[in-house]
């Protein structure tokens, strides 16, 4: 009865965020700034955003409040359902484990929504400044590491292939909040390729149920259920060529489920597997500062990763890469999951 759950929350997921994104893309596509579409410049040029996610194509953003919606609602119904086939799950341990996962998605979701509103400006189409953005970042982490603590549900170590489970003590909370702002800034890029990021995070989605179905979270399999049929809907807006893109209150809400969920069964291992190609894009951009420092010219001349994976194979191929190297981290996230 539990599979029905699952199957009714991912159902329920891509209905939902269908119809939440048929009643909102014609008001986020009012909401594209006049600048975006006559491709004037914005008041404070930065090299670090010369990313997809960056430029002014004309296309609406904060799509992501479509899945989000979706998300919330499909996981509201589906944990009824479960709790109607185990009602002893109702005031146990999963229900608060469930929440924790779904606030951290919130949390750095509320980031990225700031971050989208200031786009919304005249002549500031970059958003928030790089200092006030990590700041939200840090404080959404911040809350989510407080809150695993308080709840009993943070992890002290991480399981390594080879090495075995690994005891990190005090060091574990700071670490699993600059884990969660790393993943959140290596996500933010990727938001403005064709369908790059929603495809990854499904693919991670699919992962994150056979994990916990593997480490006994069955019921909380609910959660990436529901967000995998809410991406699927929002890639028929999202995919090449993109209608609709997810702005940073999506691609953060997506690193925040990645990174939290996981945290939140207390394996911080599966979350690093599952956000390979973040991990990737992110490790992209850091050598692309350094080596524009060492050798003062950039290591990839479309300013990402990303934008260099579209240069060479165009934007449908960003998305297959993606997916490949989301698929790569599920298979070792599921094998880690088994140690």
């Amino acid at each position: 009865m539990i599979r029905f759950a699952l199957i009714v929350a991912s159902v329920l997921g891509f209905a939902l965020t269908t119809a939440v994104g048929n009643l909102l893309v014609p008001l986020l596509r009012a909401l594209v700034p006049p600048q975006q579409e006559t491709g004037s410049k914005p008041d404070r040029p930065d090299p670090q955003h010369k990313s997809a996610s960056a430029e002014p194509r004309g296309l609406p953003t904060m799509g992501g409040l479509c899945f989000i919606i979706g998300t919330l609602t499909a996981v509201g119904v589906g944990w009824v359902v479960v709790c109607l086939v185990q009602p002893e799950l109702l005031g146990g341990g999963l229900t608060g484990r469930l929440m924790l996962g779904l606030g951290a998605g919130f949390l750095f979701g509320a980031a990225g929504l700031a971050d989208d509103l200031a786009r919304l400006r005249p002549r500031q189409v970059l958003g928030l400044r790089p200092g006030a953005r990590l700041a939200l970042e840090a404080a959404a982490a911040l809350v989510t590491v407080a809150a695993l603590y308080l709840n009993g549900a943070m992890p002290t170590g991480l399981t390594l292939p080879g090495t075995g489970y690994l005891e990190l003590g005090a060091a574990a909370a700071p670490l699993w909040a600059v884990m969660l702002v790393a993943l959140s800034e290596s996500a933010r890029p990727s938001g403005g390729a064709d369908g790059a990021a929603a495809g990854a995070a499904f693919v991670a989605m699919l992962g994150l149920m056979g994990a916990e179905t593997i480490l006994g979270f069955f019921p909380l399999a609910v959660l990436p259920a529901a967000l995998a049929g809410a991406l699927m809907a929002f890639l028929l807006w999202n995919f090449y060529p993109a209608r609709l893109l997810p702005g940073s209150v999506g691609t953060l809400f997506l690193a925040g489920a990645v990174g939290g969920i996981p945290l939140s069964i207390g394996r911080a291992d599966i979350a690093l597997a599952l956000a390979l190609p973040f991990w990737v894009e992110g490790l992209a951009a850091v050598l692309q500062g350094l080596w524009r420092r060492l050798a003062r010219r950039p290591l990839f001349r479309q300013g990402s990763f990303e934008g260099w994976l579209r240069k060479k194979g165009g934007p449908v191929a960003v998305f297959y890469v993606f997916c490949t190297l989301a698929l790569a981290g599920t298979l070792a996230a599921l094998r880690t999951a088994q140690l």
